[in-house]
């Protein structure tokens, strides 16, 4: 009797072991995905420069909406974020944007980019304010005109918080501005040609110095800019002699402006050549214009210093 108990209790142990080896080998129960079961309406504007005062000129891209297809960033105070692609054609085609999205407390981030643009998605909070332009020189290859092209084709907006609720269709509005900045130079050597320092005065080239990326999103980025000042455009060849207007476009940040060279001829200043160097003195920031005007008399020409030093107010 006692082995037969013994055996039944050795018995009933094996059973519970293997009950419980097979417990540990069934799959971990996960939680189910969050289900997109709200929705919320998006509408979009551009802002473009007819809608400013003070843009000059007509004929420059700057009035157009060079981009390709727009990303919007849902992030979730919880650290949730959905991205919705959406193309330029279809954007074109609905009258308003509705999307399935979740419940909560939510940003908009809205960005439309140019055909060149590497994707851009992102999965944080962090990745979506830390997103940037793909590298005007590696993204375009072409001349300093297709560059300055594909920069204007970058526009963004955040909206503010919203709070979406199941059943309640929300409609978020969202103002998209321009990333670049403008840089509008205009020179004049005529008065010193009038008050008879020089008598004739050549600029030869301009080089126009700024960042060919920025972030998407630089009121909400890690940093003021990305990257650092280089040369963007030049431009040779056809200068006038004694006045004229040129102009470009440079992402966000500091030191930007640009160099030029003058020739004189005749008078105190005859077989001068002089560089400048001329360089905002605050930070530039996107969707600005800024108008530079350059009279030269000859008064700081006489300097043994070059290049001369410009700093440009705002």
């Amino acid at each position: 009797m006692v082995r037969r108990f013994l055996k039944m209790i050795m018995m009933a142990a094996a059973v519970v072991a293997l009950t419980a080896s097979c417990r540990d080998d069934d799959p971990v129960a996960e939680a189910a995905p969050a289900v997109r079961d709200a929705e919320v309406s998006v509408s979009v504007r551009f802002s473009l420069p007819q809608s400013r005062t003070g843009d000059p000129g007509s004929g420059h891209q700057e009035f157009a909406e060079g981009w390709d297809r727009l990303y919007l960033y849902f992030v979730y105070k919880d650290g949730t974020v959905l991205t919705e692609r959406v193309a330029r054609a279809d954007f074109l085609s609905q009258s308003q944007m509705i999307f399935g999205v979740y419940e909560g407390s939510v940003q908009v981030f809205a960005a439309a980019v140019p055909s060149e643009q590497a994707d851009t998605r992102a999965y944080t909070a962090d990745e979506v304010r830390g997103l940037t332009v793909t590298d005007a020189y590696s993204a375009v290859q072409g001349d300093d005109d297709a560059r300055k092209e594909y920069m204007l084709g970058f526009f963004s907006g955040v909206s503010s918080q919203t709070v979406i609720v199941k059943e309640q269709m929300k409609k978020i509005d969202l103002v998209l501005n321009r990333l670049v900045a403008k840089i509008d130079m205009q020179w004049d050597v005529q008065p010193g040609i009038t008050e008879g320092v020089f008598t004739d005065a050549a600029m030869s080239s301009i080089d126009f110095n700024g960042y060919s990326t920025g972030y998407l999103f630089p009121s909400e980025a890690p940093a003021m800019a990305v990257g650092t000042v280089r040369k963007l455009a030049t431009i040779d060849g056809t200068v006038s002699a004694r006045n004229g207007r040129a102009y470009f476009y440079t992402f966000p940040g500091t030191g930007c402006g640009f160099d030029f060279g003058l020739t004189f001829t005749g008078g105190t200043l005859s077989g001068w050549t002089k560089n400048y160097n001329a360089t905002f003195t605050a930070p530039l920031e996107g969707d600005t214009w800024h108008k530079v005007n350059i009279i030269v008399r000859g008064t700081n020409v006489s300097s043994d210093a070059s290049p001369v030093t410009i700093k440009l107010e705002q």
